[in-house]
């Protein structure tokens, strides 16, 4: 166990998440643990569990813990993928000796899965008081599929074993778990807060000019503040950091300040005065030397002064703030903001019975979304501004095209539950796997194909409009967007490996990005 020696904040917490599981684990009953934290803590639980994972130290309990990362595609499945990355990992080990685990193969079932990680447990119970299975996929296929996967665990945990899970209190996942097994699963909750974690640290820092060193002390404060405090507090240790900027002649740290102070306001519901903030922090940016660095920190304090105006429901202003967000950004080379100041700015105009003027907005984000690469636009926010457009050109279609992908996601649980159930009355066995296995995909084809040809009749028999945004998707994202939310191919075939696209639905050989920006850039932007 950590002796009290710890030296810092950080050192301190694993220190106190060491003794919560110590505790928690002495219950012998207790055989799955959640870790459940806010959301600003989560990374400070990772930090722990993947100190377990390192050569014993005062950071270490005396359990073995095995982060296990397989994605979920079905229980079966992931028993499969479970089995062979803890074997990898064993067989990578520099102890990888004396464990027969063959015996215990294959492995299709939450019941294999757990013989066989109760028998590596055998093989070390003289080293080790618990293997530890903390479960964090990569990748879920169905939520639904994985927590029935993760009831069928736990009555058969064994008493060398323990599985562990994290969630947060903002999204607790695992409710159902505890829920279901109050005597077997075991909730942690550390109080434990990321932003205090910070404020602590910020605390014990040396540095030979003093104001700096209390400046930064108070930034951490009045961000900590932020969060559990009010906007008068805010205001008033943001206001003391901000004597000292002054004093300094530090415009950034006056510029982080006043976008604070606007942000207390802003969750305190005092729209006038978080912009009156915003607007302090736009003024003091003007003098800064670097033209990129003044436009960022410009461009920040536009869009805060955006969201307040939101918040309000002063759509007209709110659309201004951001317009002006999205030429800073261009200013500081931020062509992704840039896209999304444009998009919130036609967004707030629809929101305001404004569709007509929103128009020129949404012209100009796809404009700023030209010079990317397909990949690159599909990381921005592009995809939601065509959506918008499908909602003002046909809000009923729009609706019936994420219909189709709600129906899809829902064949998709009952199929994963077909083919889990025809494994398990098989005895799940190689050959029964198998025959699921091939089902399973059969069906998930034609699954996505019934979506695809859904999506592609209300296309076709939708107004020019709305075929020409799903046209513009067609030409920035790929060529076969109908939508959002988008229908994944069930295992990631390529495009080129489908079926083709109706010849009706064939990608305009005009340039539909630049006839959209040319119809509309003409339009009154005010």
């Amino acid at each position: 166990m950590m002796q009290s020696h710890a030296r810092n904040p950080t050192e301190q917490l694993m220190a106190q998440l060491e003794v919560q599981w110590l505790e928690a684990s002495e219950d012998p009953a207790a055989r799955l643990f959640i870790w459940r934290v806010k959301a600003n803590a989560e990374s400070i639980v990772h930090a722990f569990i993947a100190l377990q994972q390192q050569p014993p130290s005062d950071y270490s309990a005396p359990d073995l813990f095995i982060g296990l990362m397989a994605p979920f595609d079905t229980g079966y499945g992931y028993s499969r993928a479970l089995a062979d990355e803890l074997i990898e990992r064993y067989e990578a080990s520099e102890d990888a000796q004396g464990w027969e685990f063959e015996s215990r193969l294959p492995c299709f079932s939450a019941a294999q899965w757990q013989t066989l990680l109760g028998d590596f447990a055998g093989h070390h119970r003289e080293q080790l008081r618990y293997v530890v299975a903390v479960m964090t996929p990569e990748h879920i296929s169905d939520e639904a599929a994985l927590q029935r996967w993760l009831q069928q665990n736990v009555e058969r945990i064994g008493t060398g074993v323990r599985m562990m899970l994290i969630d947060t209190l903002e999204q607790p996942t695992w409710q159902a778990l505890q829920q279901a097994f109050p005597q077997r699963v075991r909730l942690i909750t550390p109080d434990i807060d990321g932003m205090a974690l910070m404020q602590q640290t910020a605390s014990q820092l040396s540095d030979r000019d003093g104001d700096r060193l209390r400046c930064r002390q108070l930034m951490t404060d009045a961000v900590l503040l932020l969060e559990h405090g009010t906007a008068q507090q805010v205001e008033a240790r943001a206001g003391m950091a901000l004597a000292i900027a002054r004093k300094k002649g530090w415009l950034e740290q006056q510029v982080v300040m006043h976008n604070i102070v606007g942000g207390g306001w802003v969750k305190g519901n005092a729209a006038a005065k978080a912009v009156e903030a915003y607007r302090q922090a736009q003024q003091v940016a003007q003098g800064i030397g670097d033209p990129p660095l003044r436009a960022t920190l410009q461009m920040q304090s536009a869009f805060g002064e955006g969201g307040a105006w939101f918040s309000a429901g002063e759509y007209q202003k709110a659309a201004g703030a951001y317009r002006l967000a999205a030429g800073l950004a261009q200013m500081a080379g931020n062509r992704m903001l840039t896209i999304e100041g444009m998009r919130m700015a036609g967004r707030c105009l629809v929101l305001g019975g404004e569709e007509s003027q929103a128009m020129a907005d949404y012209a100009q984000a796809i404009h700023a979304a030209r010079p990317l690469s397909a990949a690159e636009r599909a990381q921005t926010t592009l995809p939601l501004a065509l959506q918008d457009l499908l909602h003002i050109q046909d809000d009923k279609r729009a609706k019936a095209l994420e219909h189709c992908a709600e129906e899809y996601q829902q064949r998709k649980q009952q199929l994963i539950l077909r083919a889990e159930g025809e494994v398990a009355q098989q005895g799940a066995t190689p050959q029964s796997v198998l025959l699921a296995e091939s089902r399973l995909q059969q069906a998930l084809e034609q699954s996505f194909q019934q979506a695809r040809n859904q999506r592609e009749l209300l296309i076709l028999e939708s107004y020019p409009g709305f075929r020409q945004a799903i046209a513009i998707g067609r030409q920035y994202l790929h060529p076969h967007w109908n939508g959002l939310p988008e229908i994944a191919h069930p295992f990631d075939a390529p495009t080129g490996e489908w079926s083709q696209m109706p010849q009706s639905m064939a990608l305009p050989s005009q340039d539909a990005a630049r006839e959209f920006i040319q119809q509309n850039t003409s339009k009154d932007n005010a």
